[in-house]
């Protein structure tokens, strides 16, 4: 054949067989396999009648083409011990620059392929994407041309929109995948095989692909159908974290269609997605005590009082929220004096010990200060918090709250409780309002 390229591979996995068996097939003459495990070296080298080495330093032919086919870190970490200014190094990552391979050789290219690539079996290589870009024409002429022998579908890039076309596929492709086994799993827990979707998840794909992905959106997110949607996210109140997926990809569904929510549970809806930009409408703040100020832990002193240890973060922040004229509420099944002590010195008057049922004092606390339980921040981590956090217009807990808080909660804090979960919040709220580090807050 004219044009037959000295080939060498570096790596051993699925982009790289896939590389290496359809330019092999193509006709060109693949020189070495370079795989850091011998097993997976000999393997893929007896596929394409080539040479194999463990040692990177005695692969020696001149003007060959260098395919690394590897992880980005173990892409970065060989080319930076590599100088071969002879031959024409190319990558295939979609997350890499172009320029990552510049101190390697003087000529260098990327070689993308733009698809999922299993081992179960490898794709049809001429209906692979193959993405190229290199940093001089005579490069890009000598990849464009061994890719236009395996793929009939070549689209010249940059460094730029190749990062973008892989994030694009990370979601076209893994995200969607992670979707099916969610699905899956769903199925398994009713005793329902995965084949009844099967059909549907291929009309899915069908309807997309002929009439594009925004035409073909179907579902309750997109009716607004408010009944069905809380039905789901009521059999979803056991799994945290699938409950907040399923708000957050019906609120994406509904943002990207522009369909605004009726009034179901307007204050919690958006869940997450939307905190931060509710953040302006808090009024208040109230808390749980235990599990919360604390990581749930207590010590019993010898005259027979529960002893608890606080966050001085969370700490100044109260009394920060305090000066600032924010009505602060502590509501806690405990009935301990050192808890009233402690927040009446961080300026705290409205302290509700002992509260068997958290909603009426909860409400006694939005009744004298005339709130609307919607203008009010509540951080709880356990069920008794549960029927306050359901009213709440800002249901907040900590990282190690129990689940079916979690799955009601419209932000879950990365701290826990006692490490500075409360900080975090009334931190968040007061930077949305524009109080935070102001002459206020340096003052003790």
């Amino acid at each position: 054949m004219q044009n037959r390229e000295s080939i060498v591979i570096i790596g051993s996995g699925n982009v790289a067989t896939f590389l290496a068996v359809s330019l092999y097939r193509a006709g060109h003459f693949i020189d070495t396999v370079f795989s850091r495990t011998r097993v997976n070296a000999q393997k893929l080298a007896k596929k394409v009648n080539a040479r194999w080495t463990t040692d990177i330093g005695t692969i020696d032919p001149a003007d060959a083409i260098w395919i690394f086919a590897l992880t980005d870190q173990a892409i970065v970490d060989i080319v930076s011990r590599l100088d071969r200014r002879d031959c024409l190094m190319v990558h295939t990552a979609g997350s890499l620059p172009l320029n990552i391979l510049s101190g390697c050789s003087d000529n260098y290219g990327v070689l993308y392929p733009l698809q999922t690539i299993s081992s179960v079996s490898l794709p049809r290589s001429s209906d692979v994407p193959l993405c190229i870009e290199a940093n001089n024409k005579e490069g890009l002429a000598r990849i464009r041309t061994i890719a236009g022998q395996i793929s009939r579908n070549i689209y010249d890039t940059d460094s730029d929109r190749r990062i973008s076309m892989h994030l694009a596929a990370v979601f076209a492709s893994n995200f969607t995948n992670h979707m099916y086994a969610i699905a899956s799993e769903i199925l398994r827990n009713g005793d329902t095989p995965f084949d009844i979707i099967k059909p549907l998840i291929r009309e899915t794909a069908d309807r997309a692909l002929k009439y594009g992905p925004e035409e073909s959106q179907t579902g309750p997110a997109v009716r607004n159908d408010q009944i069905i949607i809380k039905k789901h996210l009521d059999l979803l109140s056991s799994s945290p974290e699938l409950n907040i997926i399923y708000r957050q990809l019906t609120g994406s569904i509904q943002s990207m269609a522009k369909v605004k929510p009726v009034d179901l549970c307007p204050e919690k809806y958006d869940m997450m997605q939307n905190f931060k930009e509710d953040l302006s409408r808090v009024k208040a703040f109230a808390f749980d005590v235990d599990g919360v100020f604390t990581d749930g832990s207590m010590l019993l002193s010898p005259d027979g009082e529960l002893l608890r240890t606080m966050n001085i973060k969370d700490g100044y922040v109260i009394q920060l929220a305090v000066r600032k004229g924010y009505p602060v509420a502590i509501i806690t099944g405990g009935n301990s004096g050192s808890v009233k002590k402690r927040f009446n010195m961080l300026g705290v008057q409205d302290i509700y010990l002992k509260s068997s049922k958290k909603l009426d004092d909860f409400n006694i606390f939005c009744n004298k200060y005339e709130l609307e339980a919607g203008d009010v921040l509540y951080m709880g981590d356990d069920l008794p918090d549960r029927p306050v956090l359901e009213k709440a217009g800002f249901p907040v807990c900590p990282k190690d709250a129990v689940p079916e808080i979690k799955s009601i909660s419209c932000y879950i804090s990365d701290r826990n409780g006692g490490a500075g979960c409360v900080r975090d919040v009334v931190e968040q709220v007061m930077k949305a309002q524009g109080k935070w580090m102001d002459a206020e807050s340096f003052i003790l």
